[in-house]
């Protein structure tokens, strides 16, 4: 059994060598060891292309407008909101309003029972009149030494305590009637005819959102170059475009727990589409440039010391060192180096090397 085992495994490696063999003749191995761009041919190609330009794109240099600014996360505010609420105790009589209108201020909302005190008051009136009465009596037998003047003084004393009296229900009447504090929208009521209303209980809640108010917070290094008037953007899901509003007020200080300074701006919203409580993103404007150059910021090269560009300049590729200032999402400010006029070359800048021949093939 050994030998036949043997004598399979030699033929095994006989037949192997003798593939290794013919593949060896045919050049295989040559094949695969040769790389592209290795033959004579494919050198000379290389080599000529060594010594033609390098192809790149360049745009011309124009000074133009530059604003530097930030974008910040705010929300939008109502510019006055309260829940409406009874003063006073009492059953709900009446319900004057209709959910979501909008309602001006001094508007009836509810009126509560005021059967007991609009009994009381009438019998002050009476009461008052009489005392009116007495009183006018009372002076004209002074006035002719009928009475003495301390009878004169209480019948009078009498006759304006009742009208005290009558002054004081009319004001708990007024309470029964609860009114719109100011004017706005009105939400959801949260009571029905019949219900008790103890003092505080919430009825509805009302809100004026014209102007809109925009609250949000900026990092304490801009706190100095933001104040009242200054004018900033905003953007809401619900309202298409940007929308303006103007800083009114903001936080005395620096707050501890995130080293941010808090404002508040506002916006006219006549319509009511800007709904208070949205997600805002806002632009923050710091500085306006009339005339500044911004370059693409891939068209920059950092190097120990600074930074570098390439200008087109007769054909070839010239270094020229830069100072940078403000950097946006694609383009950064030059403010030394560059002038109008000049080609910056932007792309294939870590290619090139200065004085190298380049060809343009596309400028913007």
């Amino acid at each position: 059994m050994s030998k036949k085992i043997t004598r399979w495994i030699a033929i095994i490696l006989a037949i192997l060598l003798i593939g290794v063999f013919i593949l060896f003749q045919s050049g295989y191995f040559s094949k695969i060891n040769k790389e592209p761009g290795t033959d004579a041919s494919t050198a000379q190609v290389a080599s000529s292309a060594g010594n033609s330009s390098i192809p790149v794109k360049a745009q011309r240099i124009m000074a133009s407008e530059l604003s530097d600014f930030i974008l910040v996360s705010g929300s939008t505010m109502p510019a006055e909101e309260v829940m409406v609420s009874s003063e006073v105790p009492g059953k709900v009589k009446s319900i004057l309003f209709t959910e979501g209108d909008w309602v001006k201020k001094g508007a009836m909302l509810v009126r509560l029972d005021d059967e007991e005190l609009q009994a009381d008051r009438n019998r002050l009136q009476v009461q008052a009149k009489l005392n009116q009465k007495i009183a006018e009596r009372f002076k004209g037998l002074y006035e002719k030494e009928g009475v003495s003047l301390q009878e004169y003084e209480v019948a009078q004393a009498e006759y304006e305590k009742a009208q005290s009296e009558l002054v004081l229900v009319d004001a708990q009447l007024d309470k029964r009637i609860i009114r719109a504090p100011f004017s706005g929208r009105l939400g959801l009521r949260l009571i029905s005819e019949g219900s008790y209303l103890a003092p505080g209980t919430p009825i509805i809640k009302l809100v004026s959102s014209n102007p809109i108010k925009l609250e949000f917070s900026v990092p304490e290094k801009y706190s100095s170059a933001l104040g009242r008037g200054t004018q900033v953007e905003f953007q809401v899901e619900a309202v298409p475009g940007k929308l303006k509003a103007t800083i009114e007020a903001s936080d005395p200080n620096i707050d501890p727990a995130t080293r941010t300074y808090r404002l508040k701006a506002s916006a006219p919203n006549p319509s009511g589409k800007i709904l208070p409580g949205a997600f805002a993103n806002v632009q923050v404007n710091l500085r306006d440039f009339d005339a500044t150059i911004m370059v693409p910021t891939e068209a920059i090269v950092p190097e120990l010391g600074g930074k570098k560009v390439y200008v087109y300049r007769s054909g070839k590729a010239e270094s020229v060192a830069v100072t940078t200032g403000i950097r946006q999402e694609a383009n950064i400010q030059i403010t030394e180096g560059l002038s109008p006029g000049d080609t910056l070359i932007t792309t294939g800048v870590l290619q090139i090397r200065p004085g190298a021949d380049v060809n343009i093939t596309e400028i913007e």
